[in-house]
């Protein structure tokens, strides 16, 4: 028996109105993969290495007691940095294990998300089979089906290389900006170290301990100035490419959405033109 026209219709038009929008609903929060908080990270940094060379210049080791002392002073001065530099590590393992840890939900919840849009999906076409009664009805059914899941499979794939080409994009902006952050601290220590080396053989070589202490705290200021330029030249160094990255990834889903839809609204024409549907 043949089923009415606009039964028919509406049975078409539940079956993947869910795959229509899905994807890009749980593709969208990927926005915050960049480096949230990273203006704060730099000032931590800088306060830090700062603090730290500010510590050994003072405390009873200045004036005439400073070459008595410059040997402690470079000691505490290396060992606030080494302990600074520790803390920096393990605060930027923290942060690359959570990034992983969002990822990897996100991963699982699409993961999951998909298994119940198949199996919605595939309660659909179960409905539309049975819907069906005579043989070209039956292969009508049978082909849309065929192409419905062939351009799924096609968007899938496409959203998937989209989301790991951004994420692969994202992280090799990250890294290059730690790289950054890691040359400006390493140029800060080789100038503390210089500095510290001077102070020792001002102190060898007779030089006034006021005015060795004195360079040495001149070349401290100047190293954490340096420092403090080249983190701050980094702040917000990446948002116009990570901006381009989501447009560039967001631009490619659209695409597979739409090449997704074009697919399923041709498979539908043929569909309804084999129930003579217009």
């Amino acid at each position: 028996m043949w089923i009415t026209s606009n039964r028919f219709a509406s049975a078409i038009a539940l079956v993947l109105i869910a795959s229509l929008i899905l994807p890009a609903i749980a593709f969208a929060r990927e926005d915050n993969e960049g480096p949230r908080g990273f203006d704060s990270m730099r000032d931590r940094i800088e306060k830090r290495f700062a603090s730290s060379t500010a510590t050994s210049t003072n405390s009873g080791i200045g004036g005439a007691n400073f070459c008595q002392n410059v040997d402690r002073a470079a000691s505490i001065l290396t060992k606030g940095i080494e302990a600074r530099e520790t803390k920096h590590e393990d605060r930027r393992e923290d942060r690359d294990e959570r990034k992983d840890k969002r990822r990897d939900t996100r991963d699982d919840k699409l993961s999951e998300n998909r298994l119940k849009w198949d199996e919605n999906r595939g309660n659909r076409f179960e409905k539309l089979e049975a819907r069906a009664t005579t043989t070209a009805q039956k292969a009508a059914v049978a082909t849309f089906k065929t192409e419905v899941e062939a351009a799924i499979a096609v968007r899938k794939a496409a959203v998937d290389a989209a989301l790991n080409t951004y994420r692969t994009a994202v992280d090799a902006l990250l890294a290059g900006r730690q790289t950054s952050v890691d040359a400006a601290l390493a140029t800060f220590k080789t100038s503390v170290d210089a500095a510290i080396a001077k102070a020792k053989a001002d102190c060898a070589a007779g030089v006034d301990p006021s005015t060795a202490r004195e360079t040495m705290k001149n070349s401290l200021k100047s190293a954490k100035e340096t420092l403090k330029t080249s983190l701050d030249g980094l702040k917000g160094s990446l948002e116009p490419q990570l901006k381009a990255l989501k447009k560039t990834r967001d631009d490619a889903v659209k695409a597979a959405l739409d090449a997704y839809k074009s697919a399923y609204n041709a498979a539908l024409l043929k569909l309804k033109a084999a129930f003579s549907i217009s």
